[in-house]
């Protein structure tokens, strides 16, 4: 069996990408994939078997860099508020960037709902989960007060959805980063001012 190179596989999909953000799936080939890279067609069905395959690598790309970029929020060394602003803002600008760099995004988030439909239910969980760490380890350090987590990281969730318009919609309406800051900024508020009002947590020495 023939061994794949990964960096080759890396610089197909990144050439599929480019050429479904420019033309869209309907009118990009496995052949014009396979010259854009400088490889045979047969050499591109070793690494994707179709285009629905790409598709797939496509969002499955995506996903990772969502995962990579979490990790590095998360283990960093700012506070609980810089970290959720961060997150947050780190989302709504790769949003940003998918929905302004290509008219076929709606077209292409079909699509990989179609072929891979459990893949936005994992990206959901997973940014569930990141916001419930980040606010957890608010309310750990003394600088949030929150009595029911998922119940606030739900609210949260409600209040920000508007600055995430659906993949799948044609025309979008464009969200200010600014006013999602205020947003942030707000329950931020909210859960610190809990906290100074709330009595501090015991130290217990051994």
């Amino acid at each position: 069996m023939q061994k794949l190179d990964a960096a080759k596989r890396e610089a197909i999909l990144n050439a599929a990408k480019q050429r479904l953000r420019t033309y869209g799936i309907q009118k990009t080939t496995m052949q014009e994939i396979a010259k854009d890279v400088g490889i045979a067609v047969g050499t591109l069905y070793l690494y994707f078997k179709n285009k629905d395959d790409i598709l797939i690598a496509s969002a499955e790309s995506y996903a990772q860099k969502h995962i990579t970029d979490a990790v590095e929020i998360l283990n960093s060394q700012i506070s609980p508020s810089e970290k959720l602003k961060a997150y947050i803002i780190n989302r709504f600008r790769a949003a940003l960037d998918t929905r302004q760099s290509t008219s076929h995004a709606a077209e292409l988030a079909r699509a990989v709902i179609r072929l891979k439909p459990e893949l936005l239910e994992e990206q959901t969980t997973w940014m569930r989960e990141n916001l419930q760490k980040i606010i957890q380890s608010g309310i750990d350090t003394n600088l949030f007060c929150i009595d029911n987590v998922e119940q606030d990281v739900e609210i949260f969730l409600y209040s920000i959805a508007y600055f995430f318009p659906i993949a799948t919609t044609e025309r979008y309406y464009e969200p200010e980063e600014e006013k999602l800051c205020m947003v942030i900024d707000w329950f931020i508020k909210q859960w610190s001012s809990r906290a100074e009002l709330a009595p501090r947590k015991q130290q217990i020495w051994l």
